[in-house]
């Protein structure tokens, strides 16, 4: 397992946030996290990127988060927060290219040109490189953060509502990348608000309530009608995709 969390516990303000969980994500593998505002999925996330004081164990790569040297941990892991904030007119480039900042003076770094390349062809930037990123839609600055994210080339990646922004067709096509870069030997942790597309895309889910999971395992296995309805306080449908399999979830109206 490349990423393992025991026992997380995060509190703030007074108040239990993430509560006892335990989380693996293996090499290869995409793990989505689902569930109501104010599950935990993002605080969760933040403490498994070692960005919170977290109680219990987070190891990636069989070392525990808090052992690794920040520029360390930043090729070993890498974050996409839910908003991304850069106020400098920074073109879209030159944001891609931060992502490279970890591996200065490695060897690694004679990638650099390549990996930009890839990253901004998979999420469709390659267009507007010149551009500067604050005169960005909402939407293409989501992409060229996950641009920035896949450059970084780590075997972990932490995603954070990555589509949140996003039309049908980017949404659709930010998680072929994310799949493409999990085929490589990634490791995957995304959080989605859309469980059809958690359904689509992820290998297992995590679905959490009031900061504890409820239930892990395929989304096949864990999205079924009785959970998610008393998960999200609303009556669920769960229905077999008639092509696919894959269980399709709408709101009971």
């Amino acid at each position: 397992m490349i990423l393992q969390a025991h026992a997380i516990e995060v509190s703030l303000g007074g108040r239990r946030v993430v509560d006892g969980v335990h989380l693996h994500v293996d090499a290869g593998e995409v793990v989505a996290l689902a569930g109501p505002n104010g599950a935990g999925k993002s605080t969760l996330l933040a403490a498994l990127a070692g960005d919170v004081p977290a109680g219990g164990r987070v190891e990636i790569g069989g070392r525990e988060v808090r052992a690794w040297k920040p520029v360390e941990l930043a090729r070993q892991r890498s974050v996409l927060p839910q908003k991304a904030m850069l106020s400098f007119p920074f073109t879209v480039g030159e944001v891609v290219a931060m992502g490279r900042a970890p591996w200065t003076g490695r060897p690694e770094a004679a990638d650099d040109e390549d990996a930009v390349a890839e990253a901004m062809r998979l999420t469709e930037t390659t267009g507007f490189a010149a551009r500067p990123f604050p005169a960005l839609s909402g939407g293409e600055q989501a992409r060229v953060a996950l641009a920035r994210v896949l450059a970084q080339r780590t075997p972990v990646l932490l995603l954070d509502e990555p589509t949140a922004a996003l039309d049908l067709r980017h949404q659709e096509l930010v998680l072929r990348a994310v799949r493409e870069r999990a085929a490589g030997g990634a490791a995957v942790v995304v959080v989605l608000h859309d469980l059809g597309l958690a359904a689509a895309y992820a290998d297992r889910a995590y679905v959490l309530a009031a900061g504890r999971v409820r239930a892990e395992g395929p989304p096949r296995e864990v999205f079924t009608g009785e959970l998610l309805s008393d998960v999200y306080q609303h009556e669920v449908e769960v229905f077999d995709h008639p092509r696919t399999g894959r269980p399709m979830v709408v709101p009971r109206r």
